[in-house]
C-alpha cells in the first residue's frame, strides 16, 4: 500500500486527545483513593515525570525513524526474538482496544441508557472504529483537527459553568497525605496518561511529514492533555470533595451534573459526555489500528485491509469478556493496569533503545552502496559555469555528470561504469566554450566526445547548421585520415563533423569567412 503521512500539527492534535482519552472520566476516582485532596498535586507531578517518557519515545524514534514499532523490534532485536516482543505489543493494544469499547458500553448503559444492553453501544462504536481505519491515517488526522475545536469549547463552556459551585475548602489541609499514597496515585495517574502514549511510535515518526516539528508537539500534545486532566481532578476535588470523587465511577460526569446556574441552565452533562466520546474515539481508534499495523507487518501482509473487519469483531467479542463487572475494571485499571502498561510500553522501549545503540543502530544506517566511489551531482545553470553529475557504479573510481547551461563554460558528464577509471560527459551550451563526452566503458580509460553549441569556438563531432558559407562532412572510415564530406550550410562560422570509424579518424576542417 501507498504509505500515508500526516503533519506535524495533526500530530499533536492526535497527542493531546490520545492523551486525555478515558482517563477524563475514570483517573479522578482512580487517583484520589489514596491522595484524597492531594490529589491535584499527584498530578502535576505526574505530568512533569511525564516527558523522561515522552524523551524515551523521542529517542527511540530518532533510531529507526522510517520504521513502524513492530518493525523496529524485528530490526534490533532479529527476526525471533523481534517477533515475541511484537506479539506482546499487539496483544495489550487489542485488549484496550476492547477495554475502551467495554467502557463505552458500561458509560452509555449506566449514565445515560440503562435499558440498552452495553453490546449495541459496543457494537455501534466498533463501526466507527472499522470504518476509520479503513479510510486510513491520514482521514482520521483530519476528523482529529476537526473534533479538536469542538473539544476545546466545549472544555472552557464547562470550567465556565461549573466555576460558581467550587468551594475552596475541599483542598484543604493540603499535604496531609502521607507520601506513600501521593507515589501510588502519581503512578496511577502516569499509567493511565503518559505509558500509552507508546502506541504512537505505530505512526512517530515514520508516518510524520516534519519530523522535528514532530517532537514539538508531541511535548506540547502531552502538556496541554496533562492540563486538561489536572484541570477535571482539580475541579473534581473542588465541587464533590475528596470523598464523592473517589466513591463515584465517572465523577467528571457528575461533576457536570452539578451544573446550575440561575435555575435555567441545568442537566447539561451531555457535554461531558462528548468530551469523553470524542477522547475515547481517538484512543481506541490508535489501539486498534496499533493492532492491526502490527499484525500485517509481523506476517509480511502488504496490505492490511483485510485484517480489519475481522480484528474489529475481535476487539467487539473482548469488550464483553474483558471484565465481568465495573469493579473488577476498577480494581485491574488500579493494580493490573500499572504493571502491564509498564513492561510492553515503558520497559520494552528502553530496552530496544539501549540494544539499538549497543549495535549502533540509527537513523543514517539504511543506504545500500555497491561501490567504494561514487559521486552524484545534479546542477542547472543559466549563466557562468556548471557541472552536473549523476552517476552510477560497480566498481571503483566512477564519476558522472550532466549539465545544462545557457551560457560561459559547461560540463557535463555522464557514465555507466563497471570497470576502472571511466569518465562520460555530454553537455549543450548556447554560448562560450563547451566541451561534451560521451562515453559507456567497460574497460579502462575510455573517453568519447560529443558537442554541440550555438557560438562560440566549439569541437563537435555531430552537428547540423543553417548558417552561410558551413562546411559539413560526414565521414565513415575504417583506416586514418577518412575524407568524405557532405555540406547543407546557409550561413557563416560552422564547423560539424560526423564520425563512424572502426579505428582513431583525423578530420579536421576550418572554414572563415565573413558575413557580409
Amino acid at each position: 500500500m501507498e504509505k500515508e503521512i500526516i503533519s506535524s500539527r495533526q500530530f499533536m492534535i492526535i497527542t493531546l486527545l490520545f492523551s486525555i482519552g478515558t482517563a477524563i472520566l475514570i483517573l479522578p476516582a482512580s487517583v484520589t483513593i489514596e491522595a484524597k485532596q492531594d490529589a491535584w498535586i499527584a498530578s502535576i507531578i505526574g505530568v512533569v515525570l511525564s516527558f523522561p517518557v515522552i524523551k524515551l519515545f523521542i529517542a527511540f524514534g530518532n533510531r529507526t525513524p522510517t520504521l513502524t514499532f513492530v518493525e523496529a523490534n524485528e530490526k534490533i532485536l532479529g527476526r525471533f526474538f523481534g517477533k515475541f516482543t511484537s506479539i506482546g505489543f499487539i496483544i495489550i493494544a487489542l485488549l484496550s482496544a476492547g477495554e475502551l469499547l467495554y467502557f463505552i458500553g458500561i458509560f452509555m448503559k449506566t449514565e445515560i441508557m440503562p435499558e440498552t444492553p452495553t453490546l449495541a453501544f459496543a457494537f455501534l462504536f466498533s463501526i466507527i472504529i472499522i470504518y476509520a481505519a479503513f479510510l486510513g491515517i491520514e482521514v482520521f488526522a483530519r476528523s482529529a483537527e476537526v473534533l479538536f475545536p469542538i473539544f476545546i469549547l466545549i472544555f472552557i463552556f464547562f470550567i465556565v459553568c461549573i466555576s460558581p459551585s467550587v468551594h475552596m475548602e475541599n483542598l484543604q489541609p493540603i499535604m496531609e497525605t502521607p507520601k506513600k499514597s501521593i507515589f501510588f496515585s502519581m503512578i496511577r495517574f502516569i499509567s493511565l496518561f503518559s505509558f500509552p502514549l507508546a502506541m504512537l511510535l505505530t505512526i512517530f515518526p515514520s508516518a510524520v511529514n516534519v519530523q522535528k516539528s514532530a517532537q514539538k508537539g508531541f511535548y506540547i500534545g502531552t502538556i496541554l492533555g496533562g492540563f486538561v486532566l489536572v484541570t477535571i481532578i482539580t475541579l473534581c476535588i473542588l465541587v464533590l470533595g475528596p470523598a464523592n470523587t473517589a466513591s463515584r465511577t465517572f465523577p467528571s460526569y457528575s461533576l457536570a451534573q452539578r451544573i446550575s446556574i440561575g435555575n435555567f441552565l441545568q442537566r447539561i452533562e451531555v457535554i461531558m459526555a462528548t468530551m469523553w466520546i470524542i477522547t475515547i474515539y481517538i484512543r481506541t481508534f490508535m489501539y486498534f489500528y496499533a493492532a492491526v499495523i502490527g499484525i500485517g507487518q509481523l506476517f509480511k501482509i502488504k496490505n492490511h485491509r483485510p485484517l480489519i473487519f475481522p480484528l474489529g469483531m475481535i476487539i467487539l467479542g473482548l469488550s464483553q469478556i474483558v471484565h465481568p463487572n465495573i469493579i473488577h475494571s476498577d480494581i485491574y485499571n488500579r493494580d493490573t493496569w500499572p504493571i502491564f502498561s509498564f513492561v510492553f510500553m515503558i520497559l520494552l522501549p528502553l530496552i530496544l533503545l539501549i540494544v539499538a545503540k549497543i549495535r549502533k543502530i540509527n537513523g543514517n544506517q539504511g543506504t545500500n552502496t555497491k561501490s567504494n566511489c561514487s559521486a552524484q551531482n545534479e546542477s542547472g545553470s543559466n549563466n557562468g559555469n556548471s557541472t552536473q553529475g549523476v552517476g552510477s557504479n560497480n566498481n571503483d573510481n566512477s564519476s558522472q555528470s550532466n549539465s545544462s547551461s545557457a551560457g560561459g563554460n559547461s560540463t557535463q558528464n555522464e557514465s555507466n561504469s563497471n570497470n576502472d577509471n571511466s569518465t562520460q560527459s555530454n553537455s549543450t551550451s548556447a554560448g562560450g566554450n563547451t566541451t561534451q563526452n560521451e562515453s559507456n566503458s567497460n574497460d579502462v580509460n575510455c573517453t568519447q566526445n560529443e558537442s554541440s553549441n550555438a557560438g562560440g569556438n566549439t569541437t563537435q563531432n555531430e552537428s547540423n547548421s543553417n548558417d552561410v558559407n558551413s562546411t559539413q562532412r560526414d565521414s565513415s572510415s575504417h583506416s586514418e585520415n577518412p575524407s568524405p564530406s557532405k555540406s547543407d550550410n546557409s550561413s557563416s562560422n560552422t564547423t560539424q563533423n560526423d564520425s563512424d570509424t572502426g579505428n582513431t579518424p583525423n578530420s579536421d576542417k576550418n572554414k572563415d569567412s565573413p558575413e557580409s
